[in-house]
């Protein structure tokens, strides 16, 4: 018995390449990079608005830390002076009485 083989040889057909740059449109391409670029702005400038408003209100609690700070040594220098005077005034009595003792200026 013989087998016969038959092959059917299958021709090929030649396709013309497809121009991988003929779906490019540039200004499609224009377009989507000014609108990306618009919202990557858009954002920065959001941010930077966060930023600056939370800067205002760290600034606003240092001024008003130093405000109180300023308030508290100006009261304590106040009454460091007001003690002052009441320690001299009692050197001064305690002087002249000390003096009279003595029998000074009798």
């Amino acid at each position: 018995m013989s087998t016969e083989k038959t092959t059917t040889k299958t021709e090929a057909k030649f396709e013309m390449p497809t121009n991988p740059f003929a779906s490019f449109d540039p200004m499609a391409y224009w377009n989507t990079s000014q609108q990306t670029f618009q919202k990557m702005l858009v954002d920065a400038y959001g941010r930077a608005q966060a930023f600056a408003d939370q800067y205002a209100a760290m600034e606003q609690q240092f001024i008003s830390r130093a405000q109180t700070a300023v308030s508290n040594w100006a009261q304590l220098t106040n009454e460091a002076l007001a003690y002052s005077a009441q320690l001299s005034a009692e050197a001064r009595k305690i002087g002249f009485e000390t003096a009279k003792r003595m029998g000074v200026g009798a």
